[in-house]
């Protein structure tokens, strides 16, 4: 700046789009290039402000080229039309990136899938009460959740507490279970 020259009266902030800034972990890179390839990025944004938070649908429009190294995270940004305004410069909100969505998965409580001698199992109670086990293959563990990809139909009821004191063909209460969810959602 100069001793006489001109000085910012003003700072014009973008509404619509307006764009949101966020970090990664660099080890997710290799996962959100892989996807991004074949759809864009979905980002979704929640305010914290107010008795009403908004969530706000974007995407992925810029990934960074290099991981930082004393963070070991990797910058994106992601676009929002915002047409509501809801989004403001300088805001602060929860940003959720999905890499991918599987709508028919089958999820179950991580508690319910037991190791066995022949590989893991559920027990599963038809509609009679009676349990019988079931051996499953886990596809993935995500949090409290493994999506199981083969072995269960969606929405059979499965025992979440007291396999221990399981055997085929027991008869068991309406107590600890729970039911597959096609729907990617655990429960």
């Amino acid at each position: 700046m100069q001793a006489n020259g001109p000085t910012s009266l003003v700072v014009i902030n973008q509404m619509a789009p307006i764009y949101v800034s966020f970090a990664v972990p660099g080890k997710l890179l290799d996962d959100i290039r892989r996807f991004q390839r074949t759809n864009p990025l979905k980002v979704q944004v929640q305010t914290n402000e107010g008795e009403n938070p908004t969530t706000e649908t974007g995407r992925v429009t810029f990934i960074d080229n290099a991981v930082d190294p004393q963070t070991s995270t990797i910058k994106l940004k992601a676009t929002f039309e915002n047409r509501d305004r809801a989004l403001w410069p300088g805001e602060f909100v929860q940003v959720s990136l999905v890499l991918n969505s599987e709508p028919h998965a089958i999820v179950v409580p991580s508690l319910a899938v037991q190791p066995g001698q022949q590989g893991t199992y559920v027990w599963v109670v038809d509609d009679t009460g009676v349990v019988q086990m079931r051996p499953v293959t886990v596809a993935r563990v995500e949090g409290d959740a493994s999506v199981i990809a083969s072995g269960l139909k969606g929405n059979e009821v499965i025992v979440t507490d007291g396999q221990l004191r399981l055997t085929p063909g027991a008869h068991i209460a309406g107590r600890g279970g729970a039911r597959g969810t096609p729907t990617g959602n655990p429960q």
